[in-house]
Formats: C-alpha cells, structure tokens, sequence
C-alpha cells in the first residue's frame, strides 16, 4: 500500500463516486472511500483491489471535525481528494423544511469546506495533490425549486475559486465538475419526489461522462470542468442576465416536462429489461 497513490473519496456509493473509484481501482490507487452507510460503503470497498471504508455522518459537525483530524493525520499523504457528497431536497422555499435546508446546508457547503481544508493540510506535507469537487450547473445558474441546493453549489464554487490561488504556493491543484442532470439513484428519487422538470430539459448525463471529466480534471489541472460543455453555455450566458430567466421559464418547463416523461419511461424500461 505504501507505493501505491492513494485517493480519497466522499459520497463514495452514490452513481458518481462509484464509478470514479472503480476507474481509480484499474489505475492501481489505494482507496479511502467515505459514505454514510458503512455497509454499502465496505461492499464497495471490497470489491476494490485495495480500499478502506469509513462512515461518516456530515450532517454532524462533532462528526465531520473528527473526520477532518483523522484526514489531516493519514500517512502516506493524499494525492487525490475527490469531494463528491452531496443532497437535493427540491420545492419551493415555502415548502422546505427546516431540516431540509439544514441538511442541504452541512452536507453540500459546510462539511465540504472542512474536508477540502483538512484534505490540502494533508497534501501541504508532501507539496503535492489535487482536490476535486463535484459542484453542479446549479452553481452557475439558479432556478426556482432549487434555491437552498444552489446557494450551496455557488458558495461551494466560490470557496474553490479562493482557494486555487492560495493552495498554488503548495503545488496543490483544485478543480470543479460542473454536471447538469445525471442519472444517478439521487435524481431517479428526486423525480419521484416530485422535483423540478427543469432538470430533464436535456436527457441526463450516464455517470460515465462525469467520471471523464473527473479524469480532465486531473489531466488538465482546470479550475472548472463543465460537461455537457453546451450547457455551461447557456447556465454562464443566463448567469450574466438573470432577469431573462422569469420570461423563459413557461418554455423550460414545457421542455422539462417533455424530458422529464421520457426519462421516466427510460428507466421504467431499463428496469423491466433487468428483471
């Protein structure tokens, strides 16, 4: 283990963080995967040729500065730190719970600037590393049902924004993935919750595109990853003129909805072929 890089990796068992461990597994990484069902976490782990498992609860600060401390002492030091928890609760603000929001909160923001913190105190040892954070076209562009999400995603792109900078003088690299929608068990659920059709105006991304632009991301050292590139496009245009967003919506949602139906008979398919 000790010649081998090693990898860190939050929200390990979600579709994302799954995929991107089994690709680091093939490169030969050792892997600390993080999730918050130790059962799910080391199945995954134990399918990997080398790999540890560690439960975490980020909605607990008690919780998330212990895990900073044990980050901040791993020995051999961190090559790669992919920051990859992350919930949506979606409605309208009215609608949202509190706990709701709390969690939203500590999981998408708060304990991701504390690992990000304790994952570069980590890497400054050996002046070398690359943190990578899964963020969201929610945090370029804001749309109605998901207010508290993408508050998270665009305080989440502005931290890494500073940081960049101020972790250069370490050779600690920092990048961001920008996905839209992806077909992860995270948005089949929020669909069935009932979340907002504007997440299907383009058929979800397969997890495999994200993993390739983890994999840009580290090849490339690029502050910001976005895929599918044409959407960044037009979240960045819109970010730069939000007023026009209140006369779009009735088109974004005809087009959502659209999407939205057949992404549901996509799946429905796939899981009557599976059975």
């Amino acid at each position: 283990m000790t010649n081998k890089k090693t990898a860190l990796i939050t929200g390990a068992t979600g579709g994302i963080g799954s995929e991107v461990a089994k690709n680091l597994d093939a490169l030969g990484y050792h892997l600390i995967l993080l999730g918050s069902n130790i059962i799910r976490t080391q199945a995954l782990a134990d399918k990997m040729q080398s790999a540890e498992a560690i439960a975490c609860d980020l909605v607990n600060p008690a919780g998330v500065q212990n895990l900073c401390e044990q980050i901040d002492r791993l020995s051999p030091p961190l090559d790669i730190a992919f920051i990859n928890a992350g919930i949506i609760s979606p409605g309208d603000i009215l609608d949202c719970s509190t706990s709701d929001i709390n969690r939203m909160l500590e999981i998408n923001f708060c304990s991701a600037i504390h690992i990000i913190k304790a994952c570069a105190s980590n890497m400054q040892r050996q002046k070398s590393g690359h943190i990578i954070a899964s963020v969201s076209m929610g945090g370029i562009l804001s749309l109605k049902g998901s207010a508290t999400y993408s508050a998270t995603k665009f305080g989440l792109r502005g931290f890494l924004t500073s940081i960049k900078d101020e972790l250069k003088p370490h050779d600690i690299k920092v990048s961001g993935l920008y996905p839209g929608g992806v077909d992860t068990p995270m948005l089949r659920q929020e669909m069935k919750d009932g979340g907002s059709a504007l997440n299907f105006i383009n058929p979800p991304a397969a997890v495999e595109d994200i993993s390739n632009a983890f994999f840009k991301a580290l090849k490339t050292g690029k502050l910001e990853v976005y895929s599918p590139y044409f959407d960044s496009v037009f979240a960045r245009v819109m970010n730069s003129f939000p007023w026009m967003l209140s006369p779009l919506y009735p088109l974004l949602e005809w087009l959502g909805q659209k999407g939205k139906k057949k992404y549901s008979k996509r799946i429905s398919q796939s899981f009557q072929e599976n059975e």
